[in-house]
Order: structure tokens, then C-alpha cells, then sequence
């Protein structure tokens, strides 16, 4: 799992006219399969009539990402595989495009799509910007009463984000967000400095 990688900064369209086609690039993050394929439908019902909805996504990093490319009518690999591939070529994932056509009468032949699309998956790109986006650990960390003091000043010293805190009849139960490198240093000192009496349950990570 990686712990950084990159997105789109923002949700944007651009216009690309090439001959007598109108090109409308529209970009935004997904963060699952199911949110980039809502993003592709309201884009399709949004310009439901236009030629061609051309779409590509890739969703995951390390190694399992999930990629996909439509090209909605258009030649077999014209269109949706030069979008991917832009999607790809700026290291973005978490990203999603759609490329409309309106076809205004000249035909562009294969390569000529293939520039066309490509092109316009970049330029809208280009006007989203890129958003770096770092891995986070939500780890449940608990201890006696004994030990509150040490717990609390450490989530502090680390600068981990404390989300919760819940007080039991055995102590203590808080929930903190902090990156994997400050994840392990943190359970290391906390064994340490209550003598092994404290207890870790990963909930889960996210990106941000």
C-alpha cells in the first residue's frame, strides 16, 4: 500500500474543439468503482446527446488498482485507452474522465481520435491539478487508569489527530489518525512507558 499518491485536485471541465468536433473533457476524484460509475452516468444523462461519451477511470494503488475504458461507440481502442492512458501518464488514481463528443461532420480517422481524446483527457488534467494524498492509520488504543497521563501526552507528542475518548471502569478507550511512520514509533513508546499494560486495534486507514 502506498503511502502517498495523487488525485485530481478538483472537479473541472474543458472545452477542446479539433476541426469541426466539440470535445468536452470533464474530471473529477472517485474514490471507489462505484463513485467514478455515477460520475461517468451523470455525465452521460447530461449530455445524453451528444456522439460519444468516452470514459476512463483508475481506482487503488499499489499494485491493485482497478482501470477501466469505454469507448462508447467509438473504434476499438480510439478513444477510452488514450484517456486511461493519460490518466496513467500524470500518475494519477482515484481519478475519473469523461470525454464528450459532438461529432461536426469531419471524420478524424483512428489516429486522429486517438490524439483528440488523449489531448483532452490532458488538458482537463492540466486545468484540475494534481492533489497529493497521504495515508492515515485509525487506531484504537486503550490502557488503565494508571496510565491516562502517559497516553494522552504521547497522542500529543506525536501529533496524532484524537477522534474519540471514551472512560470505562478500566480506564481509557480514545481513537487517534496519524500516518504509518508515527504509527509504529507511537505503539513502540506506549509499550514501553506503561510496561506493556496498553492495547492497539487498527480500525482502518484512509487518504487525505
Amino acid at each position: 500500500m502506498k503511502e502517498t499518491f495523487f488525485t485530481a485536485a478538483k472537479s473541472i471541465q474543458i472545452i477542446n474543439k479539433v476541426k469541426d468536433s466539440k470535445f468536452y473533457g470533464s474530471i473529477a476524484r472517485a474514490d471507489t468503482r462505484e463513485e467514478a460509475n455515477d460520475f461517468v452516468s451523470k455525465i452521460k444523462e447530461m449530455y445524453s446527446d451528444a456522439t460519444h461519451n468516452v470514459s476512463a477511470y483508475v481506482i487503488g494503488n499499489a499494485g491493485q488498482e482497478i482501470k477501466y475504458a469505454d469507448d462508447d461507440g467509438e473504434p476499438a481502442g480510439s478513444s477510452g485507452p488514450p484517456v486511461l492512458q493519460a490518466i496513467e501518464g500524470a500518475d494519477l488514481t482515484n481519478t475519473v474522465i469523461v470525454v464528450t463528443r459532438y461529432f461536426g461532420g469531419t471524420k478524424l480517422g483512428i489516429g486522429g481520435l486517438i490524439r483528440a481524446y488523449g489531448d483532452t483527457a490532458r488538458l482537463a488534467i492540466a486545468e484540475a491539478g494534481r492533489k497529493k494524498l497521504s495515508l492515515f492509520y485509525s487506531l484504537e488504543i486503550s490502557t488503565n487508569y494508571n496510565h491516562i497521563g502517559t497516553l494522552l501526552g504521547q497522542v500529543e507528542a506525536y501529533q496524532a489527530e484524537l477522534n474519540d475518548t471514551r472512560y470505562t471502569n478500566d480506564g481509557i478507550i480514545i481513537k487517534v489518525l496519524l500516518t504509518p511512520e508515527k504509527k509504529e514509533s507511537l505503539i513502540k513508546t506506549l509499550i514501553e512507558r506503561t510496561s506493556n499494560q496498553v492495547s492497539f486495534r487498527e480500525i482502518g486507514h484512509l487518504y487525505r
